[in-house]
């Protein structure tokens, strides 16, 4: 008797994210994405749209594994890489953070709009 198994390999699933951002508050600076597990920055999908105008940055994550995880924007406004926080640790930049947006095979798309978080609690 032959006996024949058969051999599968499994491949991670990967997906790409579209994110349409609005609220960008002025034609300077870049918008920055980060999308993954902020535990493990090093396993992080990140992209860096350079801002043109007021009416919306479109950017691209490609290859992202299908899943869950979070979703962290912000236009960094000066250039330094980071979200500016003032003294008390509030963001003085536009941002926008999701704790969970849902990446299925193939393209994905979400839009979403910054936030001034000084502004929507009245101290600016």
């Amino acid at each position: 008797m032959i006996m024949m198994g058969a051999c599968t390999m499994c491949y991670a699933q990967k997906g790409s994210l579209t994110v349409v951002v609005k609220g960008v508050k002025e034609s300077k600076g870049s918008v920055m994405i980060a999308f993954g597990d902020q535990s493990n920055p090093k396993q992080m999908a990140y992209s860096m749209v350079p801002v043109t105008s007021t009416n919306s940055v479109m950017c691209l994550l490609k290859d992202i594994p299908v899943g869950s995880e979070g979703l962290y924007v912000y236009q960094d406004l000066n250039g330094n890489h980071q979200l500016d926080k003032d003294e008390s640790q509030i963001p003085i930049e536009p941002c926008y953070q999701k704790e969970r947006v849902t990446i299925k095979e193939g393209e994905n798309k979400i839009e979403i709009r910054l936030i001034d978080v000084k502004e929507m609690m009245g101290t600016k």
